[in-house]
């Protein structure tokens, strides 16, 4: 980390390497929060749409297709998931929350069926909504710490505000999978493997399908919970899907270098030189990764 270009944003942010990151008291949030990570998570998102050939598994789309149906999208991030959703389904209403709203987009790109809300989800109210009133509660790519107040607050407090009959669906990545199943190299593995535990240190997960599964149950409230997972090409190897699945991996560490590079004990030369080798290691170890979702009903 370079001192001398660290800038301070005033209470919210800060500059550190060119790259915009949180400075709120208590926040733990590792990526940036720029337009490159924008770019990011559009990349993103339109890879794990194509992944798994639509935006959700839930079995509602008759309701959004024929009825005012209300659907949230907690952590949305860009709000790239609301915008297509929003767009498909005309009749149907759509709010986005988000901690940040810099990538929300502006008022005149936004269709009439949507609206974007700035909110922490680990204040309370986690979501500032009545009880039981979204058909669909959808959240994708979180991570908090596995205390009662990270994921069983934003959980509990997803679970509160779907409505009876409505569903809940979570997605994420799976990041605890064996290396026999994705098959990482020394390079992958050494990425993982620091930021594993820069999450150790802090708490921090992103959950497996079965901690999503466990936490479901706790609430007692959600019944017909179903897994489906996917399992996705790194790297060229797997073609175009690889390709552009490598590109996003890469702008992801690179946004996560700042807090990974001290615990991989090396230079900034030196963590540049592994991510431009990454691409060569994931065709040779025919690397993968794995994405899941759990959905259910609220009963």
């Amino acid at each position: 980390m370079n001192n001398e270009r660290d800038t301070n944003y005033p209470n919210t942010h800060k500059i550190i390497n060119e790259r915009r990151y949180h400075n709120e008291e208590n926040l733990l949030y590792y990526l940036p929060d720029d337009d490159k990570e924008t770019d990011r998570i559009y990349l993103e998102h339109n890879i794990l749409r194509y992944i798994w050939q639509g935006n959700f598994s839930s079995r509602i789309e008759e309701r959004l297709i024929k009825e005012n149906t209300k659907v949230i999208d907690l952590g949305c991030g860009s709000g790239q998931w609301s915008i297509d959703m929003s767009l498909k389904y005309p009749l149907s209403t759509f709010i986005g929350i988000d901690i940040s709203s810099i990538s929300f987009p502006p008022q005149e790109n936004k269709p009439d069926n949507l609206a974007f809300l700035q909110h922490n989800l680990l204040e309370h109210p986690g979501v500032p909504f009545p009880n039981e009133i979204f058909d669909f509660v959808f959240l994708r790519n979180l991570a908090f710490k596995m205390e009662y107040n990270g994921w069983g607050h934003v959980i509990n407090e997803a679970v509160r505000v779907t409505n009876i009959n409505g569903c809940i669906e979570i997605m994420n990545y799976d990041l605890y999978k064996d290396n026999e199943e994705v098959s990482n190299g020394p390079i992958m593995n050494k990425f993982q493997l620091s930021l594993n535990m820069l999450h150790d240190r802090d708490n921090m997960k992103m959950p497996t399908s079965t901690d999503v599964i466990e936490y479901l149950y706790r609430t007692n409230r959600i019944t017909n919970i179903q897994v489906e997972e996917k399992i996705s090409p790194l790297g060229p190897w797997g073609g175009k899907l690889g390709e552009l699945a490598l590109v996003n991996f890469k702008m992801a560490y690179n946004g996560f270098k700042v807090f990974l590079q001290p615990y991989m004990k090396i230079t900034e030369d030196e963590y540049d030189n592994l991510l431009n080798e990454l691409g060569n290691e994931c065709n040779k170890y025919k690397t993968r990764f794995y994405t899941y979702r759990v959905y259910g009903t609220k009963c």
